[in-house]
């Protein structure tokens, strides 16, 4: 394995570590203001919905980024072959 692909797999661990935190987080959120049930705790969740959201995107955009650069590599590795 090439130390480009071991980097992209660390790269590739992080960012699905780094989506399930704001998900578990939004579900704790979302959870806690069913309990409460007041506007206030509503309120708090969606905002802190909407900020885990955006970490969600970021974690996802990290993904697809791995994804375009080993997709590169293995379209490299398959025209040296062919030459």
């Amino acid at each position: 394995m090439g130390e480009q692909s071991w980097d992209n797999k660390k790269q590739f661990s992080a960012a699905v570590h780094d989506l399930c935190q704001p998900l578990t987080t939004l579900q704790c959120r979302l959870e806690l203001a069913t309990l409460t049930r007041t506007p206030d705790s509503y309120r708090e969740a969606v905002e802190d919905g909407l900020i885990e959201c955006r970490r969600m995107v970021e974690a996802i955009e990290l993904i697809r980024q791995i994804l375009r650069t080993e997709s590169q590599e293995s379209s490299d590795k398959e025209i040296q072959w062919g030459q």
